[in-house]
């Protein structure tokens, strides 16, 4: 029963040996929950402060996605080139520049600018979610390829739904029942500063990524 339960554990502990798997699981729980958990906050402020309808506020979106598909094609060669650390970094940074403004946009606020902003986050998630999990599989072995995969994406689901519902806690809290057109802005704002800090903690682990990745360092190793 015990060799059974090795056999079929759906994240062997085998994985953690491997240091960039171990930062990449950390760094992609927090990448789900500060770069997917202001997802379900952007189309309500768009609705309960911008005043938007709901498809205008599924339109809007349309900028993130746009700086994200200009990022995605160039993040496995930099990553190749420069190894995961010196590619996630940045993308971290890009996220922060472009999700701070809104922690302070509110109903005057330009619609270019918000567009703009906008864009530019969605470079910064578009470089640092790739590189991650590009990372986690360096050093793992062979066998554990196929765990390792499954591994990634359920942390990454998990940590969306955790800052999903956390950032929606948050928002929900601030409002405290009060409907007023500045108060429904600040709480949205406290949202926003709330995966912030999240984003700034994903730093830590992102720095144990591969810093220099060799055609050598892609192979897998195959262990004993």
């Amino acid at each position: 029963m015990r060799g059974k339960r090795r056999i079929w554990a759906l994240i062997p502990l085998d994985l953690f040996k491997s240091r960039n798997f171990s930062a990449s699981f950390l760094s992609l729980f927090l990448a789900g929950f500060a770069t997917n958990g202001p997802m379900l906050l952007l189309p309500l402020f768009f609705q309960n402060v911008l005043g938007l309808s709901v498809i205008a506020s599924a339109l809007w979106l349309i900028p993130q996605g746009l700086g994200m598909l200009v990022t995605r094609p160039l993040i496995g060669r930099m990553t190749d080139q420069l190894g995961a650390r010196f590619v996630v970094l940045p993308s971290i940074a890009v996220t922060i520049i472009g999700t701070l403004p809104f922690a302070f946009f509110d109903f005057g606020t330009a619609q270019w600018l918000v567009w703009l902003v906008l864009f530019i986050r969605g470079m910064g998630v578009g470089g640092f979610t790739i590189a991650v999990m590009s990372d986690a599989y360096t050093g793992v072995q062979k066998p554990l390829v196929p765990a390792a995969s499954v591994a990634t994406r359920i942390v990454q689901n998990v940590g969306a739904a955790f800052g999903s519902a956390i950032l929606a806690t948050v928002v929900s809290i601030a409002l405290n029942g009060q409907g007023s057109a500045a108060n429904v802005a600040g709480a949205y704002h406290a949202g926003f500063i709330t995966s912030l800090i999240f984003m700034v903690i994903s730093i830590l682990p992102a720095l144990f990524l591969t810093s220099k990745m060799r055609r050598d360092d892609r192979v897998v190793e195959t262990g004993p």
